[in-house]
């Protein structure tokens, strides 16, 4: 007499998973548009795919490395079958800026087998060039084309820029009779960085041509790898003759007792981002209500999060915040406004409170004619969960006239949408749960309320069917 039994069948993997699109960082929504680099230092996306035929893949293992062997935020994060991963990292964990970092992803199967790709390096840096400024030699030359039409030559010197992280990689120069416009040098010029040397020389051509005794203001900031802006640094210079036929000199840098410019004490001789707190401005400030603006004829401008390639509704970020704003009307009596400033703040406080310490910042950051801004906050300080915020644009359209408009709030989700307590998936008909049917054409699945998020929404689905746990062998993937 004899008993017998049998055990469950198993299959053979001898082979690992194979790598369908190596793992690469997401560079959405925290680079500039075209960038390799990144400016976001709280947040990281990454995607990847591997496939396996014979056996599901049931893991997967995530690390992040700098090239120097330091701390990172991520030693081992481990899923399930997913092909993607945000990372999000609170203001104890940021990445460091200058660092150059790689994860590796580990794709392992039922059978205990794994394989392993390496993205390539993402330099990460959240700062600004270090500001410089003009010194000399500033020379200019008048000159007279082939049709006797005169013209100026001008040969400028700057020094001081400087980027540690990222590098330079452009400078852009202004020359006007005003404070932000550019008609002497018709429009923005652009220097590219060729060279790593402390003082900077280019020369260029005027769109008119100066006279000795005029007073003229040039512009300058720069612009690093990662695609931040430095603050802009402007100077005064008065045109000085050094020939008797007045057609040639230098430009002398206006140090003391330079002209106020808007009424609120900006000038060009007084430390960046500070006013001229002691001179005496006998012009007034007049704010123009947003919402005047529409029965006038003065441009108007909507303000969104985000970069123009890129508008945001929400931010996991606890770090950085972006944004942009573009014209809504046409003609007006104000063609050329004379510059912008943006801020950030709390929906319903003062503007700045939330983001800057008031008592010794200015809220308020001059970008002359540009549209768009990136602001990433300093260590000491985070965006707060659940918090919204608001980006406020300042529009001078005189020396003493401006209007502020404002962006929709913007919320900071840090939290991922949680699976309700006695809520779960429905499979059969969505009528009830079924562990058995007899039909083979399709199959049914309902979720409704077993998911919840508190801050913002929930953007889509990711669906995953297969013959056992974290399987996608039988069937393919749906987001909807």
């Amino acid at each position: 007499m004899n008993a017998s039994k049998s055990s469950d069948m198993f299959i053979i993997d001898d082979t690992p998973p194979v790598v369908l699109k190596a793992p690469n960082f997401v560079l959405k929504y925290n680079s500039a548009n075209g960038k390799p680099f990144q400016w976001e230092k709280s947040i990281l996306h990454l995607e990847w795919e591997f496939k396996d035929d014979i056996s599901p893949i049931v893991r997967h293992e995530i690390s992040l490395k700098t090239h120097h062997e330091g701390h990172t935020p991520v030693e081992r994060l481990v899923l399930g079958s997913e092909r993607h991963v945000t990372v999000r990292l609170d203001g104890k964990n940021w990445l460091n800026d200058g660092d150059k970092y790689y994860a590796i992803v580990t794709s392992c199967n039922a059978a205990g087998l794994c394989s392993s790709e390496q993205t390539s390096d993402l330099l990460l840096d959240s700062t600004p060039p270090h500001l410089g400024g003009f010194k000399q030699p500033l020379t200019w030359t008048n000159n007279n084309n082939a049709h006797g039409n005169k013209f100026t030559n001008l040969t400028l010197t700057w020094y001081g820029f400087h980027d540690q992280e990222s590098g330079i990689e452009n400078y852009y120069v202004t020359v006007s009779r005003s404070y932000s416009f550019s008609e002497l040098s018709n429009g923005v010029i652009i220097i590219k960085n060729s060279n790593q040397s402390e003082s900077v020389h280019t020369s260029f051509v005027l769109t008119e041509s100066m006279s000795p005794g005029e007073s003229i203001i040039l512009s300058i900031w720069a612009q690093n790898n990662v695609g931040l802006n430095s603050s802009v640094a402007r100077v005064t210079v008065n045109v000085l003759s050094e020939a008797s036929r007045n057609e040639m000199g230098i430009l002398e840098v206006e140090k003391h007792s330079c002209d106020i410019h808007f009424c609120n004490k900006d000038c060009t001789c007084a430390v960046i981002d500070r006013p001229c707190a002691e001179v005496n401005a006998n012009v007034t400030c007049i704010a123009i209500s947003s919402t005047d603006t529409q029965n006038q004829t003065i441009p108007t401008y909507d303000v969104y999060w985000g970069l123009p390639h890129e508008i945001l509704n929400f931010s996991a970020s606890s770090a950085c915040l972006s944004g942009h704003w573009s014209r809504t009307n046409e003609g007006s009596t104000f063609e050329n406004i004379h510059r912008f400033e943006w801020s950030l703040g709390v929906h319903g406080h003062a503007v700045g409170e939330g983001v800057y310490d008031l008592k010794l910042e200015n809220p308020w950051t001059d970008v002359g004619q540009r549209l768009e801004f990136i602001y990433c906050l300093p260590v000491n300080r985070s965006l707060v969960h659940g918090e919204r915020y608001v980006i406020y644009v300042r529009a001078w359209y005189s020396k003493n006239t401006y209007t502020v408009f404002k962006s929709s709030p913007i919320r900071i989700d840090q939290s991922p949408p949680n699976v309700r307590r006695g809520r779960y998936i429905r499979e059969g008909n969505c009528l009830q749960d079924l562990d058995f049917i007899d039909w083979t054409d399709k199959i049914m699945a309902c979720w409704n309320g077993v998911f919840d998020e508190q801050q913002s929404f929930i953007d889509h689905f990711s669906v995953s069917l297969g013959t056992s746990p974290h399987s996608k062998n039988d069937f393919s993937i749906h987001n909807s």
